[in-house]
């Protein structure tokens, strides 16, 4: 009896088990609730994550379990789960989502649907721009993508720093780049360590490659005032804010991804071959002797024989013609001496092939109790010139759990280690480009080091430079956000957010005794520097929302915000070492240390922060945001200040009179207007700084302190820059949204513009920063579109297209002055005038050549000079005398030039048919000068190479007309003014991207999908610049000298194959 009991048990208790476990096949159809059309390449999902695609009659088959989730989704359809319950066949259907005015977009210290949004916001998916795309970092990734955003490369170096400016320039004395916010906390990292072995080295690291690409899901960019507003003394520049991936219900997945490239020479410079050059110098020395009578016994390459000692024919060298180059050789001669005729393209010496591999895997899973995901990634990126490469290793954990109904927690942790080798371009005196552009072509690669180091005073042979000279930047980041969420009542939640980021880098750099920077007598230079940044930030949120009586609904946010960095550094540098053995490895061994440089620094800031937003009727939205910010950098009585914002919003589309047009599916109108702030001083610019004075004391020194000069005179009324901007807006969705578009027109404008101006030395000090009357604007439109063009089932094409004007104008200022100098010798070049932009290029105007002497002469300067004089000035510049005083000053410089560019667009084509899909992405800049000077260093007068074009274009006595540049002379004193012979048009079209790719559905058991990829970038630029790229920015983030090209480093085609494997 027991035993027949135990088994009715075990059977009553096993049945409900086998009953879910059973496997079935389940078959039924997906069909568009708004057509009733069956939908075809839908997919459908069971609970063990094995997928099946619908066909063209949107039939489906799939193995099931009874009491599974079915999942059901596609693309611009909403998502439907179905339980399975029994053995029938189910038909679903899915709903179009109504727009994309439901996705949820993130703004600053929470999130807001699109639909209720009264400010200016771009978004874009993370995974929209990197499908075959592969990037090293999002912001490189962004370029194009939005209006508004203008992203440009520092330079093409693996891992170089990218500048993002938004909406404009606001200021030129302090930083322009965006406040950037990763999973609600603030990412700031450390600058790149210098020291003196690598003080002419303008290359910077991308902070934002610290942070793996896959791993993000959206950014969004706030541009508008009522956005960032909220954001206060920081908001100034625009916030672009990051937020990263985070597990998904149901059952885990693991996603690997992995992509190799080939990176090329995007451009080459036509530099003179070795016939062509010993030419050139020829000539230089024939018209030195005809226009400055310089005599010459021989010419530089005469063809003949020569001999050390008179009557001996021993060790006899020969100097060749240029037609000797035409068939290089062995040269032997009667006496049996023999030399070596030769010569090499030393571009070719430096570039290379560079191969990129990057692989990233990744765990995600969630439930209703809470999600994981946990990744890790590699990336090697070798650059195109030989020994430059960029690595990165990271690994991120994603953790949350609904611990409680009313209690959730989260952390997300980063760290990522990289390794930048830079190759040093950027840099106008000595670096790797220069070398390869300038080194004489007449001697081959294997020309001993004695005859090199020979010519360092011109440039380093680029085969001993690029494989010798080292500049190796290591860092190491962690960054983490953390929050436990509390739901008091059931209307209001607290959040408490904790952010902690930790930077440390250290930077190595040597350069040996055959280098142009280790030359005689430095006997090699050496380099290390260090610095380390932490950041702590702690918010406090407390969040209402609200709907009462179905038709109000009320969102409000009110907020503590605590942030303080802290920051240190030093760096040592010496000459003169022994060897070059150890390099800087053992700095001991350096007879000439330099001073040991170190610093210490911290700044904080405590913010309150409120913010409401109230809808009807999701018709009329009204948003109104405050905050007050308190800032260390600036002394009491101006370490406070508020900042406000107010938008309005009307959904003009859910009026009558607009549905009675049937013409509309979204239409709103948006007006906004508030204020922002940019804390751009530095830490202790208002604070006394003491710096190392030592003094003698009964013949012995003693250790003390006195203020620093270079800093200028203390300020103690010196307040952060204010900016306050209008805008207006549109966003309108037609032919069943197939049509979406938006449209922004805003004004900003900049006051209290801090200025570093001279004062008199009778106080001490030179110079004095000060908040100016100065102030700068910013006006302009912005378009976005996307379009269905084609929707249909097996083949679909849209459109994503953006076009952005600006117009920038400095107004206020007392007096003309200019940015920075850019090096020596050269000053004054960027002007900042009343009426003009930021970027002004200011110079001389050149008015051809003087062909003869009665053209020099009848320049009043030039009338009674003597005729050796006056002839030496034939073939040279002729430069306009703009205020007629008969001579060439200073007072004769006007604008030449315009950085700014008129506008900037991209734009994306995305077909896909069934499984294949096709991204065509182009992006552009029109309008925009750069000043390229590269050419400065070609003055037709020395033995440095030139480019063909140069050459070609000379002024000769045949050829006066055609001349662009001055004739070829041996000597070295011709002085060329900075005129608008340097200033070139940098607008561009650039096919950025092509990639195709195919997607295998469950190609295997374990395998849900594979997505294999091929992909091009930088395939074709069209532009009438005339250097590598005209994406360049020599300055990276400093706004009042951008647009400068100086031997940056090359852009590259790119060729990759990549997969994405879902299992």
């Amino acid at each position: 009896m027991i035993k027949k009991i135990f088994y009715a048990c075990m059977v009553a208790g096993l049945t409900p088990m086998l009953t879910f476990a059973q496997k079935l096949q389940l078959s039924g159809q997906v069909i568009n609730q708004q057509t009733n059309l069956p939908i075809a390449g839908a997919t459908v999902r069971n609970g063990a994550g094995k997928t099946a695609l619908t066909d063209e009659k949107g039939n489906y088959q799939i193995e099931v379990s009874l009491g599974d989730n079915l999942y059901i989704s596609f693309l611009g359809m909403e998502t439907r789960t179905v339980k399975v319950t029994a053995r029938q066949s189910i038909k679903v259907y899915l709903n179009p989502k109504s727009d994309v005015l439901d996705e949820v977009v993130v703004i600053g210290y929470g999130t807001i649907k699109k639909r209720d949004m009264s400010g200016s916001v771009g978004q874009v998916k993370a995974d929209d721009i990197l499908a075959g795309n592969p990037a090293p970092s999002i912001n490189q990734a962004l370029q194009g993508r939005m209006a508004g955003v203008t992203v440009n490369q520092n330079d093409g170096a693996p891992g170089a720093g990218v500048s993002i400016t938004i909406r404009g320039t606001n200021s030129f004395t302090t930083s322009s780049q965006p406040l950037y916010i990763v999973d609600g906390i603030p990412f700031e990292t450390g600058s790149t360590p210098a020291s003196s072995a690598n003080s002419n080295n303008m290359q910077t690291s991308n902070a934002l490659a610290a942070i793996n690409p896959n791993d993000i899901a959206s950014i969004e960019v706030l541009k508008d005032a009522s956005a960032t507003a909220i954001y206060g003394s920081r908001g100034a520049n625009g916030v672009v804010i990051i937020t990263t991936k985070r597990g998904e219900n149901g059952v885990d997945k693991v996603e690997f991804t992995s992509n190799l490239s080939v990176s090329k020479l995007g451009k080459k410079i036509k530099m003179l071959d070795p016939y062509t050059y010993a030419n050139y110098i020829n000539e230089q020395a024939i018209n030195s002797e005809k226009y400055e009578g310089l005599n010459y016994s021989t010419l530089p390459y005469a063809g003949i024989w020569s001999y050390p000692q008179q009557g001996s024919f021993d060790h006899g060298t020969y100097n060749p013609s240029p037609e000797d180059f035409l068939s290089p050789g062995l040269r032997t001669d009667e006496h049996g001496n023999t030399s070596m005729v030769e010569g090499a393209d030393w571009q070719d010496e430096i570039y290379q092939n560079g191969l990129q591999q990057e692989y990233n895997l990744s765990l995600s899973g969630g439930s209703d109790k809470g999600w994981h995901m946990i990744s890790g990634n590699y990336l090697n990126q070798r650059g195109i010139i030989k020994r430059s490469d960029f690595k990165r290793i990271a690994f991120r954990a994603n953790v949350g759990r609904k611990v409680r109904s009313w209690l959730e927690l989260g952390s997300n942790i980063n760290y990522t280690n990289g390794t930048n080798n830079f190759a040093k371009s950027n840099a106008y005196d000595y670096g790797i480009i220069r070398s390869a552009l300038l080194f004489p072509v007449t001697y081959g690669p294997n020309m001993s080091t004695i005859e090199s180091d020979q010519l360092n005073w011109l440039a380093s042979n680029p085969g001993v430079y690029v494989n010798t000279a080292k500049d190796q930047l290591k860092s190491n980041m962690i960054f983490t956000s953390s929050y436990a969420s509390v739901k008091i009542l059931p209307n209001l939640t607290f959040r408490q957010n904790f952010g902690f980021g930790y930077t440390n880098n250290n930077r190595n750099t040597y350069y040996n005794r055959n280098t142009q920077e280790g030359r005689t007598p430095r006997n090699g230079m050496g380099g290390q520097s260090d610095n380390w940044y932490q950041n702590l930030t702690a918010e406090s949120i407390l969040t209402y929302d609200k709907t009462f009586k179905q038709d109000h609904n009320l969102n409000a946010v009110a907020g503590f915000t605590y942030e303080r960095a802290d920051y240190g550094g030093k760096s040592m540098s010496a000459t003169n070492f022994p060897n070059d053995i150890t390099g800087e490895f053992n700095m001991q061994t350096a007879l000439n240390p330099e001073a040991l440089i170190s610093n210490r620094g911290q700044t904080a800031m405590v913010s309150l922060l409120g913010r409401a937003n109230y809808s009807y009727k999701g018709k009329y939205i009204a948003t109104a945001s405050i905050r007050r910010d308190g800032s260390s950098r600036l002394t009491v009585g101006q370490q406070f200040s508020n900042f406000l914002s107010g938008a309005l919003a009307w959904r003009m589309s859910d009026e009558q009179f607009i549905k009675d047009l049937n013409f509309f599916n979204d239409l709103k109108l948006r007006v906004s207007y508030g204020q922002t702030g940019n804390q751009g001083v530095n830490a202790y610019q208002t604070k006394a700084v003491l710096g190392v004075a030592n003094y003698p004391i009964n013949g012995s020194l003693n250790s003390g302190f006195a203020e620093v000069d270079w800093r200028g005179a203390l300020n103690p009324n010196l307040k952060w820059e204010v900016t306050d901007q209008f805008n207006a807006g549109v966003d309108m969705a037609f032919l069943n949204n197939r049509i979406q578009l938006t449209v922004d027109a805003y004004y900003k404008k900049t006051n209290g513009l801090l200025q570093n101006i001279p004062i008199g030395s009778d106080v001490g000090f030179k110079n004095m920063w000060i908040n100016s009357t100065g102030n700068v604007t910013n006006k302009g439109l912005e378009i976005t579109g996307k379009f269905a063009a084609i929707n249909r089932d097996h083949f679909k094409w849209n459109i994503d297209a953006n076009i952005s004007f600006n117009r920038n104008e400095v107004q206020g200022l007392n007096a003309d002055a200019f940015s920075d100098r850019l090096w020596y010798n050269a000053d004054n070049i960027f002007l900042q005038r009343n009426g003009y932009p930021i970027g002004t290029i200011f110079g001389y105007v050149e008015d051809g050549f003087y062909d003869n002497e009665a053209e020099v002469r009848a320049e009043k300067v030039y009338a009674n000079e003597s005729n050796g004089l006056v002839t030496s000035k034939i073939g040279e510049i002729k430069y306009r005398d703009l205020n007629g005083d008969g001579e060439i000053t200073t007072a004769d410089r006007t604008v030449i030039g315009n950085v700014n560019p008129d506008f900037v667009f991209g734009v994306t084509n995305s077909l896909k048919y069934k499984n294949f899909t096709l991204g065509i992405f182009l992006q552009g800049s029109v309008g925009n000068d750069i000043l390229n000077a590269n050419l400065m260093d070609m003055k037709m007068g020395n033995i440095g190479n030139i480019p063909q074009k140069l050459y070609d274009s000379r002024w000769t006595a045949e050829n006066p007309q055609d001349a662009r540049w001055p004739k070829a002379v041996a000597g070295y004193t011709r002085t060329m003014l900075t005129s608008n012979r340097y200033v070139e048009n940098g607008s561009y079209l650039r096919l950025k991207n092509v990639n195709v790719g195919y997607t295998f559905n469950n190609p295997f058991k374990g395998l849900n999908a594979l997505y294999i990829y091929a992909s091009a970038t930088n395939l074709f630029t069209i532009t009438k610049y005339s250097w590598f790229d005209p994406d360049v920015n020599a300055f990276a983030g400093d706004p009042s000298r951008k647009g400068v090209d100086i031997y940056s480093y090359p852009t590259s085609r790119n060729f990759s194959l990549g997969l994405k494997a879902d299992f």
